[in-house]
């Protein structure tokens, strides 16, 4: 795929991973990020310094971050997916839904937008490894899910 994705990836219910939380502990103070009066109200009610609440939200920043940036390398593999297609089915979204366990991608299609969920399990797949096997299992659930079956050939 040439250029910037056009698409936006959005997060909802951003999960963070040690990792995150390990970097948030170590960053030194002149990282973290200024309060908002609500935020500086709520540390005061919980009885947390300033400083420790804003570790907490710079651990959540850090895993929004590293979610957004997973939706952009899934929805890179989608937009390779839909090249094949051609320039009447575009990606216009990508929304990873933590709570739900999935990303939904939203695909403008010649008929009518369409949404696709994608198990986490599947797309950390082929975020993290990229095998033939987990590219092919999201090729047939995006072409099952724009209803093109009569793309999907013999594939077992």
């Amino acid at each position: 795929m040439m250029g910037t994705p056009q698409f936006e990836v959005f997060i909802s219910g951003a999960t963070s991973s040690v990792d995150d939380w390990k970097r948030a502990m170590s960053a030194p103070e002149s990282e973290l990020p200024e309060l908002d009066a609500q935020q500086k109200e709520v540390a005061r009610r919980m009885d947390i310094p300033e400083k420790e609440y804003a570790r907490g939200v710079l651990v959540q920043k850090y895993g929004e971050l590293r979610q957004r940036e997973r939706g952009q390398r899934l929805g890179a593999r989608i937009d390779e997916i839909l090249d094949g297609l051609g320039a009447r089915y575009k990606l216009d979204a990508v929304i990873r839904e933590g709570t739900k366990f999935r990303w939904v991608v939203r695909i403008l299609t010649p008929q009518e937008p369409k949404n696709i969920a994608v198990p986490l399990d599947l797309a950390d797949d082929v975020i993290d490894s990229a095998t033939t096997q987990d590219l092919e299992k999201l090729r047939q659930a995006i072409l099952e899910g724009l209803g093109r079956k009569d793309l999907l050939g013999n594939v077992q």
